[in-house]
């Protein structure tokens, strides 16, 4: 993924030279789509950002700034996945970001269940990207893009980097994750629960263990992907697809997209 890295300085963006990203550094995260300028709930992503940044001493005035300089910098044409961070530097936590090509998009998914939860804040986005992202690559080499992380009872909590919903087999329902069990919260989830409950569908919160998942329809959600459709669980339970009603669902979360 083609990365060009900034530096917030109080007034401007500017470019900084880099071979690698600084492992172990970034305190908070958030990263979204950006389509001809267009994006899903910018404004919210901004405000999870602000609330975790806040936290290690960042001041509103700055980050309204920061936010500022960051939806002006981002190309007003083609496919992007622009990633804020708060990094922690020598001169104290740091604002960044990274303008990236977004990858092409995906409408399917195979998950596996991941070995370990290796989440240290599983309440933040930020801290855990890269343990995540080795978790993701260590289902590669079952044919699985995404890996799935549960309780060590089973219970289904989020993906390494999405969440899940789920629609049982043989119910209307739409199920989510129980909000007492910790996991990033969901933009992309919100958004689409907002569908949910506008076309009359019921959304539950119900606790399911990986192996509830038998001849269920499940949803992998993100704010890069919007929705894919498992297709799979390595060694896991049968699943049902309806790909007619991902992609009309996937349509009406992108038409919540705004002009930045």
């Amino acid at each position: 993924m083609s990365t060009t890295l900034y530096q917030f300085t109080g007034e401007r963006l500017g470019a900084i030279e880099w071979c690698d990203p600084v492992r172990g550094d970034t305190l908070v995260a958030d990263s979204w789509r950006v389509e001809d300028g267009k994006a899903v709930a910018l404004e919210h992503h901004e405000a999870r950002f602000s609330a975790s940044a806040m936290a290690h001493g960042l001041d509103e005035s700055a980050l309204r700034a920061f936010f500022s300089r960051v939806r002006d910098q981002i190309p007003s044409r083609g496919s992007w996945f622009p990633r804020i961070e708060v990094a922690h530097t020598p001169g104290g936590p740091t604002l960044r970001y990274r303008e990236r090509v977004a990858p092409a998009w995906e409408s399917t998914v195979t998950l596996a269940l991941g070995a370990t939860d290796p989440r240290t804040q599983p309440l933040t986005k930020g801290p855990d990207l890269e343990a995540l992202m080795a978790l993701r690559a260590s289902v590669g080499a079952q044919g699985a893009t995404e890996a799935l992380i549960a309780t060590p009872d089973g219970t289904l909590v989020e993906g390494a980097y999405s969440s899940v919903l789920v629609w049982p087999a043989h119910t209307g329902s739409l199920v989510i994750t129980p909000s007492h069990l910790p996991r990033i919260p969901s933009i992309t989830e919100a958004v689409l629960l907002g569908i949910a409950r506008s076309t009359g569908v019921e959304v539950l919160e119900q606790t399911l263990l990986v192996s509830d998942l038998e001849d269920a329809e499940v949803w992998i959600i993100s704010a890069l992907q919007g929705i894919r459709l498992a297709t799979a669980i390595v060694d896991g339970p049968g699943l049902r697809t309806d790909a007619a009603r991902r992609d009309q669902w996937q349509s009406e979360w992108w038409n919540q997209a705004k002009s930045l």
